[in-house]
């Protein structure tokens, strides 16, 4: 019997949602730019208004008059929140970006693969086999931030206290900008002490020699003449920071996607090249990033609508992606898609530097994952979303 799911309260509550893909939808084709007034925020949804939005140069990445929350600045995780390019609009961040995009595209993804997929045998080792839904799940985390760890020169013996410090850094933070997961002192405590002992280990690196990333990073930013090496060393810490949650919900998603479609996870296993292009779909069709933000530093109209300045508005990217103006029949799973056309990893000054690098990384973890007999037909029954107002994770607990 079919269970009606009542739809997402807000675009907030979407990506933690079962299923929010029917109001994405809705919105993108009914509403493309409207205003929320139960939230008092403004939610751009079809692929146009995302567009506008993230191409605008009055639409901030923060609040003009407040960059940091104010929950974070008295400690290290405003140091390190307030100096990431991502989260920034200031002239400083424009060559410093260039460094991070140069530094990344310039790696030998040949190489990269080499060092991923001997980080994931010895995963295998330290997890243990067989993998059960539990082991997956931190399989998924594991991977690309220890990859990116050692591509900075973090050793190995430290991986694990990385990764928790991450964890203490990324719920601090949400929780600061968008109330998800509630607020609370400890939490607060933790993400400045995890931030902390970032910064700490990340200095001692820089000063005694790191891995190839960051000597690449060190060198394109001097070359692109940033003077403040803290800058350059807390988006180093960058890299590992949008890699966490990110490309660990591709690789979930990705098996999802071959778990719910017995076809298509045939024709994968007869042809793991066939890993790339459902890679492109579920980036399209399910991106971990559902949604971003962007603050008015004036007013003006955008998508045809005045929006007054300091206001807030809720980017959807995964409305914009189902919207038929920019994918012909949306809603439809499509690895050989023609003409695909998303904005997961964004468009515009903001657009993530890990286009390659992210997709690659989630290949060959996936990869791995079938290799070793990951529980597809488990993966259903054990399914849940992380708590977030803008990244959709799914998470495989027993």
């Amino acid at each position: 019997m079919a269970i009606n799911i009542p739809e997402p309260t807000h675009a907030r509550a979407a990506p933690s949602h079962p299923d929010p893909y029917a109001y994405y939808g809705r919105l993108a084709r009914e509403q493309p730019m409207a205003r929320d007034a139960v939230n008092g925020w403004w939610v751009a949804a079809s692929a146009a208004a995302v567009n506008e939005v993230l191409t605008s140069e009055i639409c901030l990445t923060r609040p003009a008059d407040g960059p940091v929350p104010v929950a974070l600045r008295d400690g290290a995780m405003g140091e390190i929140f307030g100096r990431l390019v991502r989260l920034r609009d200031d002239e400083a961040r424009k060559p410093l970006k260039h460094a991070l995009l140069a530094a990344l595209r310039g790696l030998d993804l040949a190489e990269v693969g080499r060092l991923a997929r001997a980080r994931a045998a010895e995963l295998d080792d330290e997890l243990g086999l067989p993998l059960d839904e539990s082991k997956t799940t931190q399989f998924m985390f594991a991977l690309p931030v220890q990859v990116i760890a050692q591509l900075l020169g973090v050793p190995a013996a430290r991986y694990g206290d990385v990764m928790s410090w991450l964890g203490d850094y990324g719920a601090g933070t949400a929780s600061a900008a968008t109330g998800v997961p509630a607020a609370s002192p400890e939490l607060f405590a933790r993400g400045h002490r995890g931030a902390q002992a970032l910064l700490e280990l990340f200095a001692g690196l820089s000063k005694d020699g790191g891995g190839p990333l960051l000597n690449a990073l060190l060198r394109e930013a001097r070359d692109a003449g940033c003077g403040d090496e803290r800058d350059v060393v807390i988006n180093a810490i960058g890299y590992m920071i949008q890699g966490y949650a990110a490309t660990a919900s591709l690789i979930g998603s990705t098996l999802l996607v071959l778990a719910r479609q017995p076809s298509l996870r045939r024709q994968v296993e007869e042809n793991r090249a066939l890993l790339r292009d459902v890679i492109q779909e579920v980036l399209r069709c399910d991106p971990g990033t559902n949604s971003t933000i962007r603050f008015m530093a004036q007013d003006g109209v955008i998508a045809g609508q005045t929006v007054r300045q300091g206001e807030m508005i809720i980017v959807l990217i995964a409305a914009a992606n189902r919207d038929p103006a920019l994918n012909p029949d949306p809603d439809r799973f499509d690895m050989a898609r023609p003409d695909r056309k998303y904005l997961e990893l964004g468009t515009g000054p903001h657009a993530c530097p890990a286009d390659k690098f992210a997709p690659f990384i989630a290949m060959i973890a996936v990869d791995h994952l079938l290799s070793r007999g990951v529980p597809l037909d488990r993966l259903e029954s054990a399914l849940s979303y992380a708590a977030s107002g803008h990244i959709r994770t799914p998470l495989f607990k027993r």
